[in-house]
């Protein structure tokens, strides 16, 4: 007769027990989501009563997509001619739980400012000038970027854009934008926009000029524009717009999800 140790048998029930997925994405209540940056939006299809019910599957496709994080948004009926799908749920999902922490502090480069992000994409430049170079690194580019500010007498400058010029030769094309101090806001922005933020909405006579880049859409239930404008910045920054706008918002009834599009600008 085979006898069995105190161990093996701790061992056994042990294996015999269910695996957590210690990989999974953790669950982030809609206050904790408030001021986070989403990757992007996930949904799941299947038969589920309410959209608490997806948390399993949510967790898995979130981790399945990098992300440590999920924010569960909306339900609604599937058009699938699935009889096992009921309904759809979609979530936000992201990277960290913490908020970006905003640089306050005034970084000067060769006797000129560099503005942050939010600061040069509120203001409007003076010039943009434009170069090319082979460059090793983005310290090189500053570097060389407002020492051409400096020649201007900008008070401050940002790198809008590095883009590859020649990829044989490793040149890159990269755009600058140069600032006066008493710099205007930007006249194509909406006037209740806050200096500060990392994209902007712009107006609804912008928009029948300015050509978007891309067109996104999400999905949630809102209670007014104001929502969903601040929903949509997040999405701006999360591809990486300078500027944004409320294209069109699906006009379904009360207390139901909204299908939300949006133009994205550089």
């Amino acid at each position: 007769m085979k006898r069995f140790n105190k161990s093996s048998i701790t061992l056994a029930i042990l294996l015999s027990l269910p695996v957590a997925n210690v990989y999974a994405a953790d669950a982030l209540t809609s206050q904790e989501a408030k001021n986070l940056i989403p990757l992007k939006e996930i949904s799941v299809t299947g038969r589920y009563l309410q959209a608490e019910n997806a948390a399993d599957d949510i967790s898995r496709a979130a981790d399945e997509a990098g992300a440590k994080y999920y924010h569960i948004k909306s339900i609604e009926n599937a058009m699938t001619n699935n009889s096992a799908d009921s309904a759809v749920v979609y979530a936000d999902i992201y990277q960290s739980n913490q908020p970006v922490a905003v640089e306050k502090k005034e970084v000067t480069q060769n006797g000129v400012v560099l503005y942050p992000r939010a600061k040069a994409l509120y203001y409007l430049p003076f010039e943009v000038i434009k170069f090319k170079g082979n460059y090793n690194n983005t310290a090189e580019i500053m570097n060389d970027a407002s020492k051409l500010a400096a020649e201007k007498d900008a008070y401050a400058f940002y790198v809008f854009s590095i883009a590859p010029s020649d990829i044989k030769n490793q040149e890159q094309d990269i755009d600058v934008a140069l600032y006066k101090k008493d710099a205007v806001v930007r006249d194509f922005i909406v006037s209740k926009a806050i200096e500060g933020e990392d994209a902007y909405e712009i107006t609804s006579d912008a928009f029948q000029t300015m050509t978007p880049y891309e067109t996104i859409s999400f999905h949630g239930s809102f209670n007014n524009t104001a929502e969903i404008s601040a929903e949509a910045q997040k999405y701006a920054i999360a591809n990486d717009a300078h500027f944004y706008y409320v294209k069109e918002i699906s006009t379904n009834p009360a207390g139901t999800i909204q299908t939300v599009y949006v133009n994205l600008y550089k």
